[in-house]
């Protein structure tokens, strides 16, 4: 792991426990007795980021994925083998902020290319499981000007009352949308406006106040907070 690092160019090691306990290596080394666990922290735009699972330590247990993009189900994510990517501690506060976020998603993008081999990505908040091809896709298009990269990030799900919701979008603004029934009857174009919106709102953070929203086609929205969960979308 740490070759593969040392290959890539704004990302440095800023701590190694392994390394920096030199002596008691050896010594649990020549009883036989290796480490129970090792992790990196990872330097990336003046932020850090742990790096964890990593041998000679236990496997990480992968949480249930809830979406799929671009990645059969015959696949068992849980047979192989996972290192997770996190914001380190001083970050805790603003871990959803956009820029800690396209410094995490730029770093994964890094490793992936360094070290070969990944077959797919597992994006935590949403639950979303996607090919390393998908997620390439995505967040290089993100980083270089595009939209952000709703469909890895969030994922979506219809309730009992027909209405298209996403899933995951809590962590970046507090709250999920949820479509109107009469919105969501085309799922197509429901997920091309629950997408936009997505792009629209993750900037901006937490909405607490009701919004409105026009659309290329002129048609109106109006996001409405109804209550700490759920951000109602109707048309106006």
């Amino acid at each position: 792991m740490t070759d593969a690092i040392s290959t890539i160019q704004d990302i440095t090691i800023s701590h190694d426990p392994f390394q920096r306990d030199a002596a008691h290596r050896h010594a649990r080394e020549a009883l036989g007795d290796m480490p129970e666990g090792t992790w990196l922290e990872l330097l990336k735009w003046g932020m850090t980021f742990d790096c964890l699972g990593l041998a000679p330590g236990p496997k990480l247990v992968l949480p249930p994925v809830r979406h799929r993009l671009s990645l059969s189900s015959d696949i068992d994510l849980a047979s192989h083998d996972a290192i997770a990517l996190t914001p380190g501690p001083h970050l805790a506060d603003a871990s959803s902020s956009i820029p800690v976020v396209r410094a995490l998603l730029d770093a994964a993008m890094a490793l992936i290319e360094a070290l070969g081999g990944v077959q797919a990505v597992y994006w935590g908040p949403s639950g979303s499981a996607m090919s390393r091809a998908v997620f390439t896709s995505l967040a290089s298009s993100w980083m270089e000007g595009g939209a952000f990269p709703a469909l890895g990030m969030v994922g979506h799900i219809v309730d009992g009352q027909g209405r298209l919701c996403t899933d995951g979008l809590r962590w970046f603004v507090g709250r999920e949308l949820a479509l109107s029934p009469e919105l969501s009857l085309d799922r197509s174009a429901a997920m091309r406006i629950a997408i936009r919106l997505i792009h629209e709102l993750v900037p901006l953070g937490r909405l607490d106040q009701e919004t409105r929203f026009i659309l290329d086609d002129g048609v109106e929205l109006g996001l409405m907070p109804v209550d700490d969960a759920l951000i109602e979308v109707r048309t106006m």
